[in-house]
């Protein structure tokens, strides 16, 4: 059944006991859904400047504010992809090696494809992201570029180059890591100005599916402490269960990727409070664009087994209440479908809400941003979406129907007038 909530702090704040102001503007929806998943008794977001000023009904009693009709829609807030890589891209997409394609370009044919990545991500409803591993500053710059106005995109949380053997070579005649090292490459990164440090704990992408470890657990511990003590947060990628005992151990934030993890491991993310972030979906935009990247039958098999591996560690994970949120792992041609991960959380046994919340609350707890980003709530920036039909009965209604997006106050998608360019992403099937 689901909740209908008056929250009396929240609705008494937006009736008569505040002033009238000429700068608010009212969005009126046929439904509002905060981050939390509970539609709440409430049709108007009244929105000043970059936040949100009150949620109600009849705000215009209130506020001398100018009323936008949002008939028909369901209001939701901006969505968080917890994992991109939104310097990854190319002008075009023919058949062969997207990989060895990426490698040839230059940095400013780069950052075009990134900017452009940057307005597909948007028009899926997203508005915030966590990229991960970007190099020659590309991520820096652009988050620069976007938080001046100069290019629309979602904020990003910068990582730069995550920890990893290709991008930190050892001294000649070193063959492990030491603990000292992977502290150094964590500061590295902190100097550069990253809000993320990524450690590779293992190998694994794109068709290479393996997990063998490159760091001990001494080292990811080395390099986490060194990014607490500069106030960073941290990930470490496994694609299997190989790092993640040293990342539970460390206390890193998140855990990206993982399938296999044992029940005593799952157990102890849930205990330790650290997110998990499952990336299922982009396997299957591996498969399903292996003409793009050359990937033969084999491969694209391959990729089907780790999709199904992964729901099922998703699906344990979810009973044994560990947090989870969405990231698309969204490289080249995959922005746009950045969304499509919520239908991978329903195959995994998620309700509605609880898909919701893993790109609302839950990864604006990631960000560490969950008194600002993830709710439609007074005094959180004032981010939201617009969909048609009704993402609690089908989740379709957020891959395919965001009409309207706002970040910051601003209105960045508007498809109300012309729906036909309402993004909708083919997310195939998925195994």
């Amino acid at each position: 059944m689901l909740r209908i909530i008056l929250t009396g702090i929240l609705i008494a704040s937006c009736l008569g006991t505040m002033p009238a102001s000429a700068d608010v503007v009212i969005y009126r929806f046929a439904k509002i859904i905060d981050g939390t998943g509970d539609v709440l008794n409430a049709h108007d977001i009244a929105v000043e400047g970059k936040r949100i000023k009150a949620v109600g009904n009849n705000l215009d009693k209130s506020f001398a504010g100018h009323v936008v009709m949002m008939e028909g829609l369901t209001a939701l807030p901006g969505l968080i992809d917890a994992h991109t890589h939104i310097t990854y891209g190319l002008s075009h997409y023919p058949a062969g090696d997207a990989w060895a394609a990426l490698g040839k370009i230059g940095r400013a044919e780069r950052y075009a494809a990134a900017k452009t990545n940057a307005l597909k991500t948007l028009q899926t409803g997203v508005t915030s992201v966590r990229d991960l591993n970007a190099d020659q500053r590309l991520d820096f710059d652009l988050q620069a570029a976007i938080n001046a106005g100069e290019v629309p995109g979602p904020r990003i949380y910068t990582s730069g180059p995550g920890i990893h053997p290709f991008n930190d070579p050892l001294p000649d005649g070193t063959e492990t890591a030491s603990a000292e090292f992977l502290a150094e490459a964590a500061k590295k990164r902190i100097a550069m100005g990253a809000d993320w440090i990524k450690i590779f704990g293992t190998t694994g992408s794109a068709s290479d599916l393996t997990s063998r470890a490159y760091y001990s657990a001494d080292a990811i511990a080395a390099a986490t402490a060194a990014a607490k003590k500069a106030g960073k947060r941290i990930t470490v990628h496994t694609y299997g269960p190989e790092a993640v005992d040293a990342a539970i151990a460390a206390g890193v934030t998140s855990i990206d990727h993982p399938v296999g993890m044992s029940a005593a491991q799952i157990k102890a993310m849930a205990s330790a409070d650290i997110i998990y972030v499952p990336t299922i979906d982009h396997n299957r935009y591996y498969a399903q664009h292996a003409n793009q990247y050359g990937y033969d039958a084999d491969i694209q098999a391959g990729l089907r087994v780790f999709v199904g591996r992964n729901i099922k560690a998703v699906r344990q994970a979810h009973v044994a209440g560990v947090t989870v949120a969405m990231g698309s792992d969204a490289v080249l041609s995959g922005f746009g479908e950045n969304t499509c991960e919520l239908k991978a959380f329903i195959a995994a046994g998620m309700s509605a809400v609880d898909a919701i919340q893993t790109a609302t609350v839950n990864g604006a707890k990631l960000l560490g941003e969950d008194a600002n980003l993830g709710r439609l709530h007074p005094g959180f920036e004032a981010d939201f979406v617009a969909v048609s039909g009704d993402p609690l009965s089908d989740i379709s209604a957020i891959t395919n129907g965001v009409t309207v997006v706002m970040k910051a106050g601003e209105l960045v998608v508007d498809h109300r007038v012309d729906p036909a360019h309402i993004n909708q992403p083919n997310c195939g099937t998925l195994y």
